[in-house]
């Protein structure tokens, strides 16, 4: 069992977490049969995870509350990221159902739809009736029948979405594009649905919500997609958004410097980088906040390329706490002046 990454966590969670996106899902993507039961003005988020502790480094999920017949009822979207198929997730998925339940008790029990989504290239082929997963269930007599519980969960297999099953609102488009360029063969593909994304991007509002979105979508890309196809697809992003590209670029340029930290740090734990114990601590964080203030002024300089190098001295000042929050607040920045009232 391949172990989740956290962007793919915060990406699922950033985008199925917002209700208007939720209800775009599950309104074409549910089976019409269940969409037409469903009051969408219902649709609400419950805040409760029910992964046991050591399943939830391979799955993450949302639960949905909404009202079906009239009657309270709940949508359970389990993540299923990469690797092979798992027949036995439907067991898993009875025991979540089960602790939704017993939270119902002593009122009578709400029906839950329980949808797996699966990110890998490898055709699921696991029985979605839970009852598939007993020997020779189809010769079973019916006497015995009667002691098996059954249900179906339902399956939405990103890597086989073609171009034009793609839809819904623009969120979750960029969303399902974005997971499937992971599965897609030839880089004319690639190419093709990195610049459905760019647009899509670059069509979405200037709002708080679809900035933070556009940041956790550019740092899925960025950890997951490969410095080529990234670099490529910052270029496709230029050609419909410059201010849109330097954000993708800036980003990048904070999570590379964050990584060799990173690295540094790891070296230090692991021993491969030897040096005297005292001021070792000191002599670390010192480099950090160096080569965060470096990079930071090349960031400034490329923005505002007639900013005075006295903000450079100045970003010296600054904890890695605050060069931190100013990298992220350039992104942002219109004007040499709101650097200027940041600085001075």
């Amino acid at each position: 069992m391949d172990k989740i990454n956290k962007p793919h966590d915060k990406l699922f969670k950033e985008v199925m977490g917002d209700i208007e996106t939720a209800k775009s899902f599950i309104q074409h993507y549910l089976p019409p049969k269940i969409v037409r039961l469903i009051d969408p003005e219902s649709i609400a988020i419950e805040t409760d995870s029910y992964l046991e502790k050591d399943l939830s480094e391979y799955f993450f999920d949302l639960l949905f509350r909404v009202k079906m017949q009239q009657e309270e009822a709940y949508v359970y979207l389990l993540f299923k990221h990469k690797s092979r198929v798992d027949k036995h997730v439907n067991l898993q998925l009875l025991g979540y159902m089960t602790s939704i339940w017993k939270k119902s008790v002593p009122r009578p029990l709400p029906v839950i739809l329980p949808v797996v989504f699966y990110q890998g290239r490898e055709k699921w082929e696991a029985p979605q009736w839970f009852s598939n997963r007993f020997s020779n269930y189809d010769r079973m007599g019916e006497d015995l029948k009667d002691y098996i519980p059954d249900y179906k969960y339902e399956l939405f297999e990103i890597s086989s979405l073609r171009d034009e099953e793609v839809k819904g609102a623009k969120r979750l488009r960029i969303y399902l594009d974005v997971l499937r360029l992971r599965a897609l063969r030839g880089k004319a593909a690639i190419r093709e649905v990195m610049l459905r994304v760019a647009v899509t991007i670059s069509e979405l509002p200037r709002t708080e919500a679809n900035e933070r979105f556009f940041q956790v979508c550019t740092i899925y890309l960025f950890e997951t997609m490969g410095g080529e196809y990234f670099q490529q697809m910052s270029e496709l992003m230029e050609t419909v958004s410059e201010e849109r590209s330097e954000k993708m670029q800036t980003i990048a340029d904070m999570l590379r410097q964050e990584g060799m930290e990173k690295g540094m740090e790891k070296g230090l734990e692991m021993g491969i980088i030897k040096g005297r114990e005292e001021g070792r601590e000191e002599g670390l964080e010192k480099g950090m906040e160096k080569g965060r203030e470096e990079l930071l002024w090349k960031l400034i300089s490329k923005k505002f390329p007639k900013a005075s190098k006295k903000y450079f001295e100045k970003l010296k000042t600054l904890t890695i706490e605050k060069l931190d929050a100013l990298g992220l607040e350039l992104i942002d920045m219109k004007n040499e002046e709101e650097l200027k009232k940041y600085l001075m």
